[in-house]
């Protein structure tokens, strides 16, 4: 016989078995200990009578603390069954009518619940009694061991539709606290994190079975097959089939891998069709899988998969389907946790047809690997199949990002990894180098990685992902796909990954999900305030510590994150830890003796966004002025193991931080401190003596494998950033209001800036150069020798607003330097001055013989300064080394400011600044962005500041 005939015979088997309840089969047989009623859907219930009198509903407590209470008012089709002191409603047997599940009661799933009998694979089966099962807004159904499961047979619906406030729950016993009742064992008790419980496999789960077709014949038309776990007869010939629908719904704690071969999952999609309806669904600590698609054309929207015990999403026989806005996040206490995706064709026939060719679009997926979980491959697409992938984000596995398998892949991506088909792409997608290998190498022939950067808008770099799944500046930073160009079932999106924000407007999660948006609580570590919403830090923390939005965080005291590892990385005593802060988060230093210290080996991930920046300030923020208030608290300081001068040596060298910060500086020049991104730093600094100071940013030997980008210091002392060495590189960096220097430079500095942006505040007495650049002071020509690469920087200030301000760049003291496309402008003394004969020599024997290491070109000094070249009487013509160079401009400035913002706010270009010849800095260093204008902001369309500072649109 042929294939389809022997499946054909399996149905007519189907059938009989439905006749003979006594006669098994050679699937494996579902049934349950718990309660068993007769079978409602098949004639008139036994009549329960109402209790007299009626007692108040008895109140059950859920994992999460949710109460669930039952009024016993059971509707037709299911059977009033004593559950403790509650009714619960029971299903049972196979439903042959409509049953609708009120609202107002437990639903209780005894043994394996069909709803319908199988109209066949073209609808006609002589056999077939279709039915529908509709469930309210907030009914909860439980199942009470593995073998209860819900079936949904083809030609039959499930009409699930709950509410964004009012979900559908499918759930297990243990978790309605029902074990007592039931004679079941009691599960381990746990007050953990919601996303990190021990739970699953509680109860079977639920299976829908359509009429779209599978691949599991190799033809085209008809082709059925028999659904694991005793689950009936699925596959047909219409890729339109409707099995109902389902919204806003629930599934925790289900499935049931009752053999290797032979599971249930949390929900298995088999052979559903596009006509049904699939939005806003969580499957919770499934097992085996979260979700699976056996074929057919399923298309889902909003769909989250967390905990689950193998693979989370899986795909096998010929999907075709849809996803758009999907969250997979694994759970460190599964201990089998696999896939994020794993994705087949079809394992028995690696080509066969139709092929698997889903298209998946905004989806972050997000394993354990960093909490110490099972944690193997973000996406493993494998055994020829297909698929289209957009806008995606793959973060912390254990084993690798991405894999592809199998010749039948490869060859579906196309003839090698540079002549892609189109059938298995992904584009605008971040792979987190947090994960233990980008790509896994299995050895082949296929070269994985160049397949994906190849591809339009591939990035792999770190994530910045808050609560594990909403976007923070590193998603934002990826160019995304219009995926509703690409196909009209999706939305339109501007962003990569599942949520762009924490705002009620993006997080699409909020209100029906489980466990993925918990009430802010004070980290392990800090003491809370009386109701709860301020956390205070005091001391050295050892162990990682999140500071998420919703709470308020105060630093008392010198604040430490780790225990120095050392200038090599390997102190004894050394235990570093990592302080991440989520977007919106605000951090407030109690007094001057309060501040922030992130010791070497460890690091600092603050994690703003344009809408929601991270904020460090004093406290009582709301009282302080922007325009006058300074040094109310410490500061930060960032210790790193990056080269420093201090010992004039090559290799190792290390320094005592100021202000009894620590130790800093080591042999690793791409040492790596965390990320900055979108942060704030306010009223920060304290200089405690001439030459013991906290600024308001110390950047202490950090290396270049630190990310900073869009930072502001507003109102530091003593200096805004100061950098000590190391080799730490800056984007779009904001000084605003230092009290003495705003960007100064010591002990053989060697990073990079762009787009850097000056503006003094001549409310600050004491405000000094712009820029004063060192090599090291007591050493002028100590090595390795400062020598920093800065583009498009707008340095003004405050002279004509009547403040202390004296030079906008000073360079000395042996430093080199290479400058290009910059504005000064404004300065009481100069604009420019260069000091001592190190510094001299450096720039060249003279100032028309240049030798590269101190340079300026494309550089607008204004006649708005005092005096453009600072005179200081020595012998070096400081007017001839700056006009010698390339493109360099002495002219009055036509800067302004932002709408509503005080006169000497001036920062824009105007038609002089842009009649000046920029270089394109990208083509000296990669690291710069392609620019074709100086200073910092080219036009009011170009403003990055907008938005995420303060003060400068006042």
């Amino acid at each position: 016989m042929t294939k389809l005939q022997i499946l054909k015979n399996t149905l007519l088997a189907a059938v009989a078995a439905t006749a003979l309840v006594a006669c098994g089969d050679d699937s494996t047989e579902l049934a349950s200990p718990g309660t068993v009623a007769p079978n409602p859907g098949t004639g008139n219930p036994t009549p329960t009578p109402d209790p007299d009198p009626e007692p108040e509903p008895t109140v059950k407590v859920g994992r999460d603390g949710t109460e669930y209470t039952s009024e016993g008012n059971c509707p037709t089709g299911t059977t009033a069954v004593s559950v403790g002191e509650q009714t619960h409603c029971s299903l049972s047997g196979t439903l042959t009518s409509d049953v609708t599940l009120t609202a107002g009661n437990i639903y209780q799933l005894s043994g394996k619940v069909a709803v319908g009998v199988d109209v066949g694979a073209d609808g006609s089966s002589a056999a077939g009694d279709p039915a529908v099962l509709t469930i309210e807004p907030g009914a909860v159904i439980y199942g009470a061991t593995a073998t209860d499961v819900l079936v949904i047979s083809r030609g039959s619906e499930i009409q699930a539709e709950g509410s964004a406030t009012n979900p559908i729950i499918f759930t297990s016993a243990l978790d309605l606290d029902l074990a007592s009742e039931l004679g079941l064992t009691a599960a381990a008790s746990y007050s953990g994190p919601l996303l990190e419980e021990p739970f699953t496999s509680e109860w079977g789960g639920i299976v829908i079975n359509g009429r779209a077709s599978i691949n599991t014949c190799n033809q085209s038309g008809t082709c059925e097959a028999e659904g694991e776990g005793d689950s009936g007869l699925y596959g047909g010939d219409d890729d339109t089939d409707s099995s109902g629908t389902l919204k806003y719904v629930q599934i925790k704690y289900s499935g049931n891998p009752i053999t290797a071969d032979d599971e249930l999952n949390g929900i298995a999609f088999q052979g559903v069709g596009s006509g049904t309806e699939l939005d806003y669904i969580q499957v919770h600590n499934g097992a085996d899988d979260g979700v699976e698609f056996f074929g057919g054309t399923a298309q889902v929207k909003h769909l989250v998969i967390t905990g689950a015990d193998d693979d989370s999403l899986d795909w096998t026989q010929g999907w075709r389907g849809k996803a758009q806005h999907v969250v997979i996040i694994q759970n460190p206490a599964q201990p089998a946790s696999d896939q994020g995706i794993e994705a087949d064709n079809y394992g028995d026939g690696n080509d066969f047809l139709p092929r698997a060719q889903p298209r998946l679009a905004n989806m972050t997926i997000v394993g354990s690997y960093s909490k110490g979980g099972e944690s193997d491959i973000g996406m493993l697409l494998r055994e020829g199949t297909g698929a289209n992938i957009y806008n995606t984000v793959v973060s912390d596995f254990g084993d690798a990002c991405l894999d592809i398998d199998q010749d039948a892949t490869f060859t579906n991506a196309g003839s090698s990894a540079t002549n892609l088909t189109g059938n298995l792409t992904i584009e605008s997608t971040l792979l987190g180098s947090n994960c233990k290998s980008v790509f896994k190498d299995d050895g082949n022939n296929f070269d994985l990685a160049t397949f994906f950067n190849e591809q339009t808008n591939n990035v792999v770099g770190a994530t910045s992902l808050s609560n594990n799944f909403i976007n923070g500046s590193a998603e934002a930073a990826v160019t995304a796909t219009d995926v509703s160009a690409v196909d009209a079932f999706f939305d339109a999106t501007d962003y990569v990954g599942a949520v762009k924000s924490d705002s009620a407007a993006d997080n699409w999660t909020l209100n029906w999900t489980y466990g993925l948006n918990p009430d802010p609580e004070c980290p392990t570590g800090t003491t809370a305030s009386t109701d709860g919403t301020v956390c205070t830090l005091s001391g050295t923390y050892t162990e990682d510590m999140r500071l998420v939005s919703g709470l308020d965080y105060v630093l008392s005291g010198k604040v430490v994150f780790g225990v120095d590892v050392g200038a090599d990385g390997t102190a004894a005593t050394g235990d570093p830890a990592t302080l991440t802060i989520e977007p919106g988060v605000t951090v407030m230093g109690e007094d001057k003796t309060s501040y922030l210290v992130i010791s070497r080996g460890s690091k600092l991930n603050s994690n703003g966004t344009a809408d929601a920046p991270v904020t460090f300030t004093a406290i009582d923020p709301e009282t302080r002025s922007l325009d006058t208030d300074t040094s109310l608290w410490g500061g930060l300081v960032i210790n790193g193991r990056a080269t420093i001068n201090t010992c004039n040596q090559s290799g190792t060298c290390e320094a005592e931080g100021e202000g009894d910060s620590g130790l800093y500086g080591g042999d690793d020049d791409t040492d790596d401190s965390g990320q900055i991104f979108y942060t704030r730093v306010v009223y920060a600094g304290n200089p405690i003596t001439a030459d013991d100071e906290l600024n308001g940013i110390a950047f202490q030997g950090v290396g270049s494998g630190t990310e900073i980008d869009y930072l502001q210091v507003h109102n530091g002392a003593d200096d805004g950033v100061e950098f000590f060495g190391g080799t730490a590189q800056v984007k779009h960096l904001v000084i605003t209001g230092a009290d003495d220097d705003s960007l100064d430079w010591t002990q053989g500095w060697r990073g990079k800036v762009q787009h850097l942006l000056i503006v003094q505040n001549p409310n600050q007495a004491a405000s000094d150069q712009g820029i004063e650049a060192d090599n090291y002071g007591d050493g002028n020509d100590f090595l390795p020798r400062a020598h920093p690469m800065i583009a498009n920087a707008t340095i003004i200030g405050g002279g004509v607003a009547g403040g202390e301000s004296d030079i906008g760049i000073l360079l000395r003291e042996g430093t080199a330097a290479n400058l290009w496309n910059v504005v000064v402008a404004d300065f009481g003394d100069a604009c420019l001055d260069i000091d001592q004969d190190a510094t001299f020599t450096v720039s060249g024997p003279d100032a028309t013989t240049l030798s590269g290491d101190l340079t300026m070109q494309s550089t607008l000094l204004s006649t708005s300064c005092a005096t453009v070249f600072k005179d200081d009487g020595n012998n070096f013509d400081l007017e001839t080394w700056f006009t010698n160079q390339l493109n360099n401009t002495v002219a009055a400035d036509s800067l302004t400011g932002l709408s509503g913002a005080a006169s000497f706010k001036t920062f824009i270009n105007g038609s002089v600044e842009n009649g000046v010849t920029a270089t394109d800095v990208n083509a000296v260093d990669s690291f710069f962005d392609t620019t074709d204008y100086i200073g910092a902001v080219k036009n009011a369309a170009g403003d990055w500041v907008s938005g995420w500072t303060v003060w400068l649109n006042q």
